[in-house]
């Protein structure tokens, strides 16, 4: 039972990366790294305090709950069933009133996310999709049609989702032509990694709200840690130059996070990681996401900056 002017929070492992479409395997094992480098900040809670350095002041988190539900139950070799497996699990977080974050796994993990929302809407739902790529592929000659590159095409066919509400972050490269008219024709926005460098994170927050937010209820952020560039994020699904940095990424979250009712963060790959750095940043993503959705009780700023 939730009390009153709580928040809830419910961390959810989704173990799977056979539909890697890019890349190395190995972000399966991402939700238990992610998880250690979470602990070195929950580490750092006393008497439901922490201690945010960079804004200089004392969080109380007295009214935040963050429950751990493990990670889902997998039939690995069975894609399909998998994939309605990890729906499953991401139903009974939100049944249970939690706000689902979920650790993948391949972006093929965000479909059941998606779809799980979508069947507990309580209108329109909106995406952010922060990412190098578009994952728009109508369909994987191998994977079919629920590939690591496919979840925003399958979510854009919901009844309860339209494509003029889905914008894209940080995506770059060359892609096929196909891509360009398809976008151009559904009214997909893209915001690629130089407005935020030439206009800033705000900017780039706002005008995502302001698309994701126009008309719906709810609004799902996915978060592919390729969106970063290589030199933050090493241990990543497939890299792709010329990426944003983690204080823009982390930023981003935090002003994106109260307005967002689920997040999953994707293709961390701890087997390809230098010595846990990006698995560190998912991890920052996490509790900034907590503590920027958090209604918190009170704060102290100022003081002294030893």
């Amino acid at each position: 039972m939730k009390e009153e002017g709580t928040k809830q929070f419910g961390i959810l492992g989704l173990p799977y990366d056979t539909s890697a479409s890019l890349g190395w395997p190995g972000a399966r094992y991402a939700p238990a790294k992610i998880r250690e480098a979470l602990k070195w900040i929950l580490n750092r809670i006393e008497g439901d305090r922490i201690f945010d350095v960079e804004e200089n002041r004392l969080f109380d988190m007295s009214g935040t709950v963050i429950k751990d539900f493990g990670d889902a139950r997998i039939s690995r070799y069975d894609h399909e069933k998998t994939l309605t497996e990890l729906k499953l699990a991401v139903d009974q977080v939100l049944a249970d009133g939690f706000t689902p974050i979920l650790l993948g796994g391949d972006h093929s993990v965000t479909w059941p996310g998606i779809l799980s929302l979508h069947d507990h809407r309580k209108g329109k739902i909106g995406i952010i999709h922060i990412d190098a790529h578009l994952d728009l592929v109508e369909k994987s000659p191998v994977q079919g049609p629920h590939s690591g590159s496919s979840e925003i095409r399958r979510a854009i066919e919901l009844p309860g989702i339209s494509a003029t509400n889905v914008v894209q972050i940080g995506v770059r490269g060359f892609n096929y032509p196909e891509h360009y008219h398809f976008i151009r024709n559904s009214g997909i926005t893209l915001i690629p990694p130089a407005r935020l460098y030439e206009d800033g994170v705000e900017a780039a927050a706002l005008r995502a709200l302001k698309i994701a937010g126009e008309k719906t209820a709810q609004i799902y952020l996915t978060v592919d840690i390729d969106v970063l560039d290589s030199a933050f994020a090493p241990g990543s699904g497939a890299n792709e130059p010329g990426g944003i940095t983690s204080w823009q990424l982390i930023q981003l979250v935090r002003r994106l996070a109260p307005s967002v009712d689920v997040m999953d963060i994707v293709e961390v790959n701890p087997l390809t990681d230098y010595r846990d750095v990006t698995s560190a940043v998912a991890a920052r993503l996490v509790f900034d996401f907590i503590c920027s959705s958090s209604l918190f009780k009170s704060s102290t700023k100022g003081g002294s900056n030893q």
